[in-house]
């Protein structure tokens, strides 16, 4: 391996990444600011670190989405990094707002399981990490081929873990995915591919503005895609389920919103020159940039903007026909904020997919460290 690292900086628990961010916030209160933005239905906070003191304002999410646990890991590290003295360079201009967990119960119903795993399994270095995610790899994209031709048969990916409700602490959550699991005729299993929050809520699904859209396009599909074809989508669910409403069963999304509109109208009664000029939202899997606002097609501040972060990271543009999304509504709303989902590693399959080659997953974190900071120095 090019890189030398330690495998417990890799997959963290809750409980853990909370006490490293809470450590470098702790030894660097002279730029770092940490505020509680809000809080999920089972009581975990939402916590935001304000690095610097610039009056260009950048924000940047991770694990809306509870099994992208690489989005986590790589804003953790981009995180550290800026609080090295290169990166402190950055803070005269600008303000960076890290929300590593924007879904805690989702990140904690995935790594509790993969973790239980590991220890199971005795991966104990990053060799065996790697191995054991290139066979779910392989498995997760044979089972894509499968699904593809419109078949539903028992997954191979499935059967790399060993998953259980025992493994979530908490018990008011453990017995709300449990409630889930069995309106949905699905096992234990799909623990560790949780994207939902702990009420079967998807986050990037419970639409602002398109919400009713968003539902029809759901009881469309009945169930997600590919290899995911045996989980619903019309009901709480583990992945893809809109809500009964915006915002309802979903305090993670209107605490983010929340905040970003108290981002956007800053200046609105004052004269400080504070610009809120981009949000990076970080997904896992499929090295893509999710782009243009609806409506508007090859928006010249967008394309340059991607053309840019592509050149550095070699990511496709992807302009999706359906933006229904919380960061599409984003991207419509925020006039001159640059709004981007980035889809991040090349490799597929949630939540170790990623882990296959650290090596080459570690290349990915440097490309992207400096297409967001060539971005926002573009803007």
């Amino acid at each position: 391996m090019k890189y030398n690292y330690d495998l417990n900086e890799y997959i963290l628990s809750y409980e853990s990444i909370m006490e490293k961010l809470y450590a470098l916030y702790s030894k660097n209160q002279d730029v770092v600011r940490m505020n509680i933005i809000g809080y999920s239905t089972f009581g975990y906070s939402i916590k935001c670190y304000k690095v610097g003191e610039g009056k260009k304002h950048v924000v940047l999410l991770g694990a809306t989405h509870g099994c992208e646990l690489v989005t986590t890991k790589f804003l953790f590290e981009l995180y550290k990094d800026l609080l090295d003295s290169k990166g402190k360079a950055l803070f005269s201009e600008f303000t960076f707002h890290f929300i590593p967990i924007l879904n805690p119960e989702g990140y904690i119903i995935s790594s509790s399981n993969v973790l239980a795993n590991m220890k199971c399994l005795k991966i104990s270095t990053c060799d065996k990490l790697e191995q054991w995610s290139k066979l779910y790899l392989k498995n997760y994209n044979d089972d894509d081929k499968i699904a593809s031709k419109g078949i539903k048969c028992p997954k191979k990916f499935y059967h790399v873990f060993n998953n259980s409700c025992s493994n979530i602490d908490n018990v008011h959550l453990r017995n709300s995915v449990n409630r889930i699991l069995v309106n949905c005729c699905l096992n234990e299993k799909v623990l560790s591919v949780w994207a939902a929050n702990g009420m079967g809520v998807d986050l990037n699904s419970n639409s602002i503005d398109c919400f009713f859209e968003m539902k029809k396009l759901r009881n469309q599909q009945k169930y997600a895609n590919l290899r995911y074809n045996d989980i619903p989508v019309t009901k709480p669910s583990p992945m893809s389920y809109p809500g009964v409403s915006t915002f309802y069963n979903c305090p993670e999304n209107y605490s983010l919103d929340q905040y970003i509109k108290g981002l956007y109208y800053m200046n609105e009664n004052d004269d400080v020159n504070e610009k809120f000029i981009a949000i990076f939202s970080y997904h896992s899997t499929g090295g893509e940039i999710y782009s243009y606002p609806k409506y508007q097609v090859e928006d010249k501040f967008y394309k340059e903007n991607m053309q840019l972060y592509s050149r550095i990271t070699g990511y496709r543009i992807i302009d999706d026909q359906i933006k229904y999304g919380i960061m599409d509504y984003y991207r419509r709303a925020l006039k001159n904020t640059l709004c981007l989902t980035i889809e991040l590693s090349k490799l597929n399959a949630n939540p170790i997919g990623p882990f296959s080659d650290l090596d080459k997953l570690e290349d990915e974190f440097v490309k992207n460290k400096e297409a967001m900071i060539a971005v926002i120095n573009h803007i």
